[in-house]
């Protein structure tokens, strides 16, 4: 495997961008239609813990269902125990709760979809994944509740339902602890919203933490107490563990920096670690989320900033032998997103990628969808210079494209790599 060293990787940011012909990348390159021929990649996953599936964008068709097809087969033939996603602790609990047939579990399909609430709605609340919960549900009827694949969020946001979560669980153990963990997070719920929170932090220099810390302390306390639910003491403790990240990532802001990036993203790995805890020694999982989380940062210039994410955080805990990550791109199409935060969903084109780009140089090998992994010493002493590799958010102009490249060095970025040429929207529920 490669051993490229890492160290060296931000000298090279300065030389020039990769240039070299596709011919060696089309040598290695495996072009793909269907999910049994993305199996040849999947096959090239063994006994890794995490398997990390990115995506361009929030909003192309073709990450959800390919990264679907890819999921149900490590599920089916490798055994994988969880998929989490880049969405909200709690409404995936629900929707977990759903395909799991857990009791009390939302009633149908359409009831565990509409846990999703909090914008942007297509990101989660779309046909291509509603198709993917549908599947679990199906899948897991026929298994033993202990074998049975779950669903989860690892995102900090959407907090304050993760709070109602906490509240909730804690009325119902013990009532007056419930009242109590209220009143802690009222500190910080009584505002409007966050950004009226942080503007308190910054006036008077007072903040919540403690008080929302305290509630986790309180929940912690109940690991062992008698007729406590393993599910239910595990949702309510992680929902405390989502306020407690939430609220230091968002006062961070304040710091200006990496500080509230990385909270967010340290989160996401110690949510990945949780369920591997959770489900056994033996378990693995399916991380979904974007490219810019999945691929190592150290690989970027995302690393000389200091900021994290949970690819590397993954190869730093678990070895790199452990762990597989899987990104995605696109030449051209269309994809969903919003002009500006909490804007209104748009159906944006996706102009042809810059010339130079690592996309481009994938379209110029005349593949319409081609898979590569790297573990071959030639091509990855090939793609030894950092090449812009194109990053689409959720908050998307199409006329500034050229600001939305990431100078990456493609195999220590990635395990492997999923190129579609042109692609499609998501298909929202609503």
């Amino acid at each position: 495997m490669k051993k490229l060293c890492l160290l060296l990787l931000f000298s090279l940011f300065g030389s020039a961008l990769f240039s070299q012909s596709p011919d060696l990348i089309l040598q290695h390159a495996v072009p793909f239609n269907d999910r049994s021929e993305l199996s040849a990649l999947t096959d090239a996953i063994t006994t890794e813990r995490l398997v990390l599936m990115g995506e361009a964008s929030h909003g192309t068709s073709e990450f959800y269902t390919k990264r679907a097809a890819m999921s149900k087969h490590l599920i089916e033939e490798r055994g994988y125990n969880f998929i989490a996603v880049e969405g909200d602790w709690a409404a995936m609990a629900r929707i977990n709760e759903f395909v799991k047939h857990k009791p009390g579990a939302p009633a149908t399909i359409d009831d565990a979809m509409n846990a999703l609430t909090r914008w942007p709605l297509w990101m989660w609340k779309n046909l291509e994944f509603k198709a993917l919960v549908e599947w679990l549900h199906e899948f897991n009827a026929n298994l033993d509740i202990d074998n049975r694949v779950g669903l989860y969020g690892i995102d900090v946001y959407d907090h304050e339902a993760a709070i109602q979560d906490v509240v909730s669980w804690l009325s119902r153990v013990d009532s007056d602890m419930g009242r109590r963990a209220e009143r802690a997070y009222s500190c910080m719920t009584r505002h409007a919203d966050i950004g009226n929170y942080i503007q308190m932090v910054a006036r008077t220099g007072q903040h919540c933490g403690e008080d929302i810390a305290g509630v986790l302390q309180t929940v912690q306390s109940l690991r062992e107490a008698e007729g406590v639910d393993a599910w239910e003491f595990f949702r309510a403790e992680h929902g405390a563990k989502v306020a407690v990240n939430a609220e230091l990532h968002y006062r961070a802001n304040l710091e200006g920096g990496a500080a509230s990036w990385n909270y967010r993203a340290s989160h996401f790995f110690l949510t990945a670690e949780r369920l591997l805890g959770y489900y056994g020694d033996n378990s693995r999982g399916i991380i979904w989320a974007h490219n810019t989380h999945i691929g190592d940062a150290r690989a970027t210039d995302m690393g000389r900033m200091g900021v994290l994410n949970i690819g590397q955080l993954s190869r730093e805990a678990l070895g790199r032998e452990n762990t597989f990550a899987i990104g995605f791109g696109t030449y051209t199409g269309e994809v969903l997103a919003a002009s500006n935060w909490e804007g209104a969903m748009q159906t944006m084109e996706t102009p042809n990628a810059q010339t130079g780009s690592w996309e481009h140089l994938l379209m110029e090998t005349g593949l319409e969808r081609l898979f590569l992994i790297f573990d071959d010493e030639e091509l990855i002493t090939e793609l030894q210079n950092p090449v812009p590799h194109r990053a689409i958010g959720v908050t998307y102009n199409p006329a500034a494209d050229q600001g939305n490249y990431v100078p990456s060095l493609m195999p220590e970025r990635y395990d492997a790599f999923i190129f579609i040429h042109t692609t499609g929207i998501l298909s929202p529920l609503e």
